[in-house]
């Protein structure tokens, strides 16, 4: 079995929040088999900026990278999260 790179934009919900502490809780609540392999913040508007972040986790997960986005979506101080890439590691 192989693994999938998931980039996932989440978006904070002020400019407030601080991202190296949002990238720390997001690490913590992954599950086994997932890891925070990067990560980058992308402007969005007025001093907001959105972090982008490079998870690996394994190609057959039941219901797909959905569960990842709900459980980052619960994280305390995040708007909103979304899949904006996957891609297949290995052969």
């Amino acid at each position: 079995m192989t693994d999938v790179l998931v980039i996932l934009k989440v978006y904070p919900e002020s400019d407030e929040i601080n991202l190296d502490t949002l990238t720390e809780e997001i690490n913590k609540k992954l599950p086994q088999g997932y890891k925070l392999v990067r990560k980058d913040t992308e402007p969005i508007a007025y001093g907001l900026k959105a972090l982008v972040a490079y998870i690996q986790m394994p190609e057959n997960t039941e219901g797909g990278t959905e569960a990842l986005e709900d459980i980052v979506n619960g994280i305390q101080g995040v708007s909103h999260a979304e899949v904006v890439g996957v891609t297949r590691l290995g052969f």
